[in-house]
């Protein structure tokens, strides 16, 4: 049995706040959580088997290759294919996992044709975009047959930090309207918090977050000249002032301590990792799934290979990629705390968080599932901040 994390009596006190149902409700929706990503990962394992077997690539690739001699286009032709026909393939999972079940739970508020479409439009973008990389990524193991997966890391890192980089004038403007804060208290609240820490108010914006969720939210996006932070309406219309003032001395923190480019750089690390896992057993793997008219490794034919290799790989690294969120979290609410000295703000605002977040888990389920800290670990945490600060308690 997990041990179960004892909170204070004060933060049992807010805890109590949250009614059976919903603890009920997130408790359900977490565990789910926690079954589809094994599941996902089960379907896209499936998906590649299938675009293997249906030896689609190798036609396209083959195809292509009558026409033009650059191996740079097939891998580049090849990766749209594989991406547009992955995410066909995946489209009944994505609409139940990612629309059907959000809904359900209340944790969404997009109809079907909504949802549909900025799926449609992202994939469109992603399918570009990923193109790109893996006619990058197979001129490397062409080049650098023995050392390619090492040198991928440059690779992985340059796109990701672009991909961030460019996101908010190229991506974000396609889901969502984004403006400058309106004149009032919200907006001089914010501004004073994000001045003191040196951010111009310039770079903050709000957008109409409402139009998919409901839930109170903030965001750090973008890199170097493009980011900024936006504020969701549901946040700016709903929130208390010091709840306000909390969610954004929070995301101040993921700003200022460059939170965006640390994950950025630790995801690319784990990709090289799981490159250097594909290329160990790439080609067992294909002679395991038949791809004998696969021409090795360089093949962009064979990149469902590769794909289940990485998608099996960030399996295992589930608990850590969620423990480089949950230490960045960390950080950022702990900067909150001492800069926007809002405590029972970021209490009262992580409560609104219950609906889809089970509140207090067992460590070991924490550890290995969650990707933010628990809301009972953070509200503890805003306790004994405000008992170390010596504040008074809330009327």
């Amino acid at each position: 049995m997990q041990s179960q994390f004892v909170p204070a009596k004060s933060t049992q006190a807010y805890l109590a706040q949250i009614p059976p149902e919903i603890q009920h409700r997130a408790v359900d929706y977490t565990h789910g959580n926690h079954w589809l990503i094994l599941f996902s990962a089960l379907v896209g394992i499936l998906i590649n088997v299938l675009v293997i077997r249906s030896r689609l690539l190798e036609r396209v690739r083959a195809h292509w290759e009558r026409k033009r001699t650059r191996p740079w286009s097939a891998a580049l032709v090849v990766g749209a294919t594989y991406y547009v026909v992955a995410w066909s393939l995946d489209l009944p999972w994505a609409a139940y996992t990612k629309w059907w079940r959000e809904v359900r739970y209340g944790v969404s508020t997009q109809t079907a044709g909504a949802w549909l479409a900025e799926s449609a439009t992202s994939a469109c973008f992603s399918a570009i975009l990923l193109a790109v990389v893996l006619m990058l990524l197979y001129a490397l193991i062409r080049r650098a047959p023995r050392t390619w997966w090492l040198w991928s890391s440059a690779l992985t890192s340059a796109m990701i930090v672009l991909a961030i980089a460019i996101a908010p004038v190229t991506i974000e403007p396609m889901f969502n309207e984004y403006r400058p804060l309106a004149a009032g208290k919200n907006h001089d609240l914010i501004t004073t918090l994000a001045s003191k820490a040196g951010i111009a108010p310039d770079r903050i914006v709000s957008y109409d977050g409402s139009k998919q969720s409901a839930n109170y939210t903030a965001r750090v996006t973008g890199l170097f000249g493009t980011s900024r932070i936006a504020v969701s309406d549901a946040l700016l219309t709903k929130a208390s002032e010091a709840e306000l003032r909390a969610v954004v001395g929070h995301e101040i923190g993921h700003y200022v301590l460059h939170h965006s480019l640390l994950l950025a750089l630790a995801y690319s690390a784990l990709l090289t990792l799981a490159f250097l896992v594909t290329h160990v057993l790439y080609a067992p793997l294909a002679r395991l799934l038949r791809g004998d008219r696969l021409q090795g490794l360089s093949d962009p034919a064979g990149l469902p290979v590769l794909s289940i290799i990485v998608t099996a790989t960030f399996l295992l690294l589930t608990p850590v990629t969620n423990g480089l969120v949950r230490f960045v979290e960390n950080q950022a609410d702990v900067y909150s705390l001492d800069h926007a000295r809002e405590p029972d703000g970021m209490a009262i605002a992580l409560l609104r968080t219950a609906d889809y977040r089970a509140p207090n888990p067992g460590a070991v389920e924490e550890w290995l599932f969650y990707d933010h800290p628990s809301i009972a670990h953070r509200i503890e945490r805003a306790v004994a901040w405000k008992r170390q600060s010596h504040m008074p308690s809330a009327k």
